[in-house]
């Protein structure tokens, strides 16, 4: 299996249980800001949020278009048209992603108001560059060829098609996004008079407390409990499928000769196990499915280092 097979069924995965829970979520949202007051009495109660849905599902088919896409990376993303400067920071950037073979004038460039370096793609053709990243290169703490390789590693997943409908996903988990945003927020203000191990304690006995009403009260108090598992499955599938997405993107860079610029900027930045494996495979792609030195070795050898290694 490929890693864009990989990538496109862990996405799947990342889509499937907000899909099932924005759902419902836009029947209620609709049925509480317009329900209440319905003026299309034929349409019956729920008039106004089947109306709400439908608008949704219009907007989603329109944020898929060209003109769609960039008007949603400048709501969702506060993202605008680079300014003079930031495009004399650029210049250097798009002359070092054409001698590696990517062509930027294909793509639509804008500048995010993110003050840490970062890039992200959206839709077909759009890349978002950071503030940060853009007064990194113009105070000279980042390289051209660093964020020629930042750039590059979007457009890979681009590319890979694995991007092309995020304009659309982004309008209907809008709900999914709101009601997580309010847990976080929820969550933050509990931390302050909290602890962490109190705080997983009491969602430990809460869980605890909704299975033990649903089995002798109430199967319907089986909701906090599920609603727990459910964003402990959605943050699963979120690591699942933003790994997948940084191994299409690190192909892509393998391919235009941009892999070990990118290692750098990670171990420079990262320092965490997963990282340096990251690093370690975009240096060296041709040592990932050779068999390792100690392997080889004799039984005793063998004997030790699965012994020293428990």
């Amino acid at each position: 299996m490929t890693a864009v097979r990989r990538a496109r069924r862990a996405r799947a995965r990342a889509l499937v249980v907000p899909m099932l829970m924005s759902g419902p979520m836009w029947l209620v949202i609709g049925e509480g800001a317009l329900g209440w007051y319905d003026p299309v009495r034929h349409l019956g109660r729920y008039g106004t949020a089947t109306l709400t849905v439908v608008a949704v599902l219009l907007l989603a088919a329109a944020a898929d278009t060209r003109p769609g896409e960039r008007w949603l990376a400048r709501v969702f993303l506060r993202a605008r048209a680079h300014r003079l400067h930031q495009r004399h920071a650029l210049a250097p950037v798009a002359q070092v992603l054409l001698r590696h073979g990517v062509p930027p004038q294909q793509l639509e460039l804008l500048v995010g108001p993110c003050q840490q370096v970062d890039v992200t793609a959206l839709g077909r053709r759009t890349v978002v560059v950071s503030k940060g990243l853009v007064d990194a290169l113009w105070s000279g703490q980042r390289r051209p060829q660093q964020a020629a390789a930042l750039i590059a590693h979007e457009v890979g997943v681009m590319r890979s098609g694995l991007t092309r409908h995020d304009p659309a996903m982004m309008v209907l988990l809008a709900p999914w996004k709101i009601w997580i945003t309010w847990i976080a927020i929820m969550w933050g203000i509990a931390s302050t008079f909290l602890s962490h191990r109190v705080m997983v304690a009491c969602l430990v006995i809460n869980a605890g407390v909704g299975i033990w009403l649903g089995v002798t009260e109430d199967p319907a108090m089986y909701v906090s409990t599920v609603v727990m598992v459910v964003v402990l499955a959605t943050w699963w599938a979120i690591r699942s499928w933003d790994r997948a997405r940084a191994q299409v993107g690190d192909q892509y860079l393998l391919q235009h000769d941009l892999a070990g610029v990118y290692a750098d900027l990670l171990t420079a930045t990262f320092t965490d196990d997963h990282t340096r494996d990251r690093a370690v495979r975009l240096r060296h792609p041709q040592q990932q499915h050779q068999p390792s030195a100690f392997t080889a070795g004799p039984p005793g050898a063998q004997d030790l280092l699965s012994t020293t290694g428990r």
